[in-house]
C-alpha cells in the first residue's frame, strides 16, 4: 500500500510538468480518476444537469440537425422530396433578396444593439442615484418591455401615420421655429425610412429592460470601492468609469450576448407595423426571408429546403458572432 502510495503521488508532478492548460486538465484527471469520490461527485453534478441538456436537446441540438437535414431536399408537405445536396445553399446565395435581408439584419444589429446598450447605461446610472419615485421610475421603465410586443407595433403603426401620427405632429411644431425647416414624413411608406422607424421601436421596447438588469449590476458594487475612489481624488465621472463601469462588466457583457441573439430574430415588429417586409421589401430581415420562403407569412410559396437552408445560415452567424464575442469581451469582465 505504501508503494502504491508513493506511486500516486509521483504522478500528480509528471502530470503537471505537461505544457498548456491541456496539460494542466490531463493531468488532473490521471490524479483524480482513482478517487471513488471524484466519480461519486461527477455523477451527481451530472444527474443535476441532466433536465438543461434534455431542454438542449428537445429544443436546440434536435430542432438544428432536422433543419440542416431538411435543407438538404426539396422539401415539400407531401413525399417525394428528392435529395438535391447543396442547391438549396446554392439557391440563397444567388438570390438578391437573401442578400438584402442580411443586410437589413446587420444594419438593424449595428444601430439597435449599441444605441440600446448605451442609453440602458444611461438610464441605470439616474436610477441608481437614489430617485426619490425610484420604484415608479423602475415600473415604468419595464413596462414597455412587458407590454406585448404585438400591442406596442400596432400603437407606434398610428404613431408613424403620416396624417394624424404623434411623430408628425411634432415635426410640425418644430417646424414653426426659426431657421427650422422640417416636414412630414411618411414613416412606413417610404423605403428610406421603413426600417429606420422599426430601430426606433426596438430601441424604445429594449432599452427598459437592459437598464433594469444593468441597475440591479450596479446596486451590487459594494461602497468601499467608491470610498477608495474618492480617497484617491476621483470626480463623480471618474468614479462612474473606473469603478462603475468595469464591475459592470459582468451585466453588460450579459445583456451585450442576449441583445445581439434577439436582435438577429426581429419579425413581429417588422411584421406587424409594416404589416409586411416594407415598402419594395425594404424592412425585410432574415428571419422574415425564412419564414416567407416557408409559405408561414403569405402563404403563395412553400420552398421549405430554402427557408431551413437560411435557418441554417442565420444559426452559424449568430453561433459565430457569439463565440468570437466571448473569446474576445470576456477577457475584460471583471468580476468583483
Amino acid at each position: 500500500m505504501a508503494k502504491k502510495k508513493e506511486a500516486g503521488q509521483e504522478e500528480l508532478p509528471r502530470a503537471s510538468r505537461r505544457r498548456g492548460w491541456l496539460g494542466r486538465a490531463v493531468g488532473a484527471v490521471d490524479w483524480h480518476h482513482h478517487d471513488p469520490l471524484f466519480w461519486k461527485e461527477t455523477r451527481t453534478a451530472y444527474l443535476y444537469l441532466l433536465p438543461a441538456f434534455v431542454i438542449l436537446a428537445v429544443f436546440v441540438f434536435y430542432p438544428f440537425f432536422s433543419a440542416f437535414w431538411i435543407s438538404l431536399f426539396k422539401w415539400d408537405i407531401l413525399p417525394p422530396r428528392p435529395y438535391v445536396g447543396f442547391a438549396n445553399y446554392t439557391y440563397i446565395s444567388h438570390d438578391k433578396y437573401f442578400w438584402r435581408s442580411l443586410w437589413h439584419t446587420f444594419y438593424y444589429v449595428i444601430i439597435t444593439v449599441p444605441v440600446t446598450l448605451f442609453l440602458a447605461i444611461l438610464v441605470a446610472s439616474l436610477l441608481n442615484k437614489g430617485l426619490r419615485f425610484l420604484s415608479f421610475a423602475r415600473t415604468s421603465f419595464f413596462l414597455s418591455y412587458i407590454s406585448p410586443i404585438v400591442a406596442i407595433s400596432m400603437v407606434w403603426r398610428w404613431m408613424y401615420n403620416a396624417d394624424y401620427g404623434l411623430l408628425n405632429y411634432f415635426l410640425s411644431l418644430l417646424d414653426k421655429l426659426p431657421f427650422v425647416h422640417l416636414h412630414a414624413i411618411d414613416w412606413l411608406n417610404d423605403p428610406k425610412y421603413a426600417l429606420n422607424a422599426v430601430i426606433i421601436l426596438s430601441i424604445w421596447h429594449y432599452v427598459g429592460y437592459q437598464a433594469i438588469i444593468l441597475l440591479a449590476g450596479m446596486q451590487n458594487i459594494e461602497q468601499q470601492y467608491y470610498d477608495a475612489a474618492k480617497v484617491d481624488g476621483a470626480s463623480g465621472f471618474r468614479s462612474w468609469w473606473h469603478v462603475t463601469i468595469p464591475l459592470l462588466t459582468p451585466q453588460l457583457f450579459f445583456v451585450f450576448i442576449i441583445s445581439l441573439i434577439g436582435s438577429f430574430k426581429v419579425f413581429t415588429e417588422v411584421n406587424v407595423m409594416l404589416m409586411g417586409p416594407g415598402p419594395l421589401r425594404s424592412a425585410e430581415t432574415i428571419v422574415y426571408y425564412i419564414l416567407r420562403a416557408s409559405g408561414r407569412v403569405d402563404g403563395t410559396t412553400q420552398h421549405l429546403g430554402r427557408a431551413a437552408a437560411a435557418s441554417v445560415v442565420l444559426f452559424g452567424i449568430i453561433f459565430a458572432l457569439t463565440i468570437f464575442q466571448m473569446a474576445v469581451t470576456q477577457r475584460k469582465v471583471h468580476y468583483q
